[in-house]
C-alpha cells in the first residue's frame, strides 16, 4: 500500500437519519441539509424522460457522452472537444490530479475548501501547500506568493465550499496573470448557479485569455442531481485529450447522461429554484444572528462558532442536519419549511 495513504480517513458524510433519531431521541422529521442538495430535486421532467428509457440495460454507455456534450457544447457555445464529463466533480477532480500530479511537485490551495483536492495532492505523493483564507475567502495574493518551480496545479473554489464566499472578476484575473501559463488553474464552480454578485468573474470569457484554467461544473447542486453523479469540465482541448486518457471508459452511466442532458434543458425550473435560494438567502441574512455568517453566494451559509457541537445539537434539536466544521457549521437553504427550523435554532443559540 501506498504509505501516505496511512495519513488519509475514509470521507465520512455523517450519520444517517435513523442513527441520529436512535442517538438524540429526536422523534421529529429531520430536514437533510448537511450536504447542500436540491430540497426540490430535479425538474419532473426527468423521472417522465427516466421513466421511458428502461431498456438496454445489458449495453455499455456511451463513453463519449456525445449527446449530452453536443447539449453542453451549444448552451456555452464552446466546442464539446473542450468539454470532459465525470461521474460527479469528484471523479473529475481524480482525473485531473492523476493526469498532472507528480511525486515531489506542489499543489497550492486553500485551508477550508472542499477536500478533495487535498486528498488527492496526498494520494499522488505531492507537496501540499495550503493558503489561510482571509475573511472566509481566498487569499489569492499570497497564493501567487507561494508559488514555486516545483507548483504544478492549483486549485480555486469560487463559491468556496464550505464558506460560500467568492474572489472577483478582478481577483482572479490579477492572479492569472500572475500564473505561468504551464500551470494549470482549476476554477471549481460548483455552486455558479446560484451566484448574483455582479463582479463574479466570467469564467468562460477568462478561458478564451488564459487557455490553462480548468473550469468546472456540476448537475449535483442547482440541477437536483447528486444521485445521479455527473458533472464535467470546460477547458482547453489539449487538457480535454490528455484527461481522457486516464478516464475510466464507461464512467458516466446511460441514465445520468439522459438525467443531465434533460435537466440542462429546463432552464424555467432552474432559474425558479435560483429565485427560491436567493430570496430564502437574503431572508435569512436579514436575521440579526446574521452577524455570524460569512456572506455566500451559494445555497448554503456557513455559520462562525467556537463551539460547533454545541450549534449542531441545537440545529439537530430543531429537526435540522447540518454539517459541523472546525470554526463553524454549514447548512443547507432549503424550503421554506427548513428555513423556519434553522431561524428557530439560531434564534435559541445566539439569544
Amino acid at each position: 500500500m501506498k504509505p501516505q495513504l496511512k495519513t488519509l480517513q475514509v470521507y465520512s458524510a455523517g450519520l444517517s437519519e435513523e442513527a441520529l433519531k436512535r442517538k438524540t431521541g429526536f422523534t421529529g422529521s429531520f430536514s437533510r441539509l448537511a450536504s447542500n442538495e436540491h430540497p426540490f430535486g430535479p425538474t419532473p421532467q426527468v423521472k417522465a424522460k427516466l421513466s421511458a428509457a428502461l431498456d438496454g440495460f445489458n449495453y455499455y454507455p456511451d463513453p463519449e457522452a456525445t449527446y449530452l456534450k453536443s447539449e453542453l457544447s451549444e448552451f456555452y457555445g464552446l466546442p464539446s472537444e473542450q468539454i470532459l464529463v465525470g461521474a460527479g466533480l469528484d471523479e473529475v477532480i481524480m482525473m485531473i490530479s492523476r493526469a498532472i500530479l507528480e511525486p515531489y511537485g506542489e499543489v497550492i490551495t486553500s485551508e477550508s475548501t472542499f477536500v478533495q483536492y487535498a486528498t488527492h495532492a496526498l494520494i499522488e505523493n505531492t507537496t501540499l501547500t495550503k493558503i489561510p483564507l482571509k475573511e472566509g475567502k481566498y487569499d489569492l495574493v499570497s497564493m501567487s506568493q507561494a508559488i514555486s518551480e516545483k507548483t504544478n496545479l492549483i486549485w480555486i473554489c469560487n463559491p468556496n465550499n464550505p464558506t460560500g464566499t467568492y474572489v472577483n472578476e478582478t481577483e482572479l484575473r490579477t492572479f492569472l496573470n500572475q500564473v505561468p501559463e504551464s500551470i494549470p488553474v482549476v476554477l471549481d464552480e460548483a455552486y455558479f448557479e446560484f451566484v448574483d454578485a455582479t463582479d463574479f468573474p466570467d469564467s468562460l470569457q477568462l478561458l478564451k485569455a488564459f487557455p490553462n484554467i480548468i473550469v468546472l461544473r456540476t448537475f449535483s447542486k442547482a440541477y437536483g442531481l447528486a444521485a445521479m453523479r455527473i458533472g464535467y469540465a470546460l477547458t482547453s482541448k489539449a487538457y480535454v485529450s490528455e484527461f481522457n486518457k486516464v478516464k475510466l471508459p464507461f464512467n458516466v452511466t446511460t441514465l445520468s447522461q439522459l438525467a443531465a442532458s434533460t435537466a440542462l434543458a429546463d432552464q424555467a425550473y432552474l432559474q425558479n429554484y435560483v429565485r427560491h435560494n436567493q430570496s430564502a438567502r437574503e431572508w435569512l441574512f436579514a436575521q440579526p444572528y446574521s452577524k455570524h455568517f460569512y456572506p455566500s453566494q451559494t445555497n448554503f451559509i456557513f455559520i462562525k462558532t467556537n463551539e460547533p457541537q454545541a450549534l449542531f445539537d441545537t440545529l439537530i434539536s430543531h429537526g435540522v442536519i447540518s454539517r459541523p466544521m472546525p470554526n463553524g457549521v454549514r447548512v443547507t437553504i432549503g424550503t421554506e419549511q427548513d428555513n423556519h427550523k434553522i431561524d428557530a435554532a439560531l434564534t435559541e443559540y445566539f439569544g
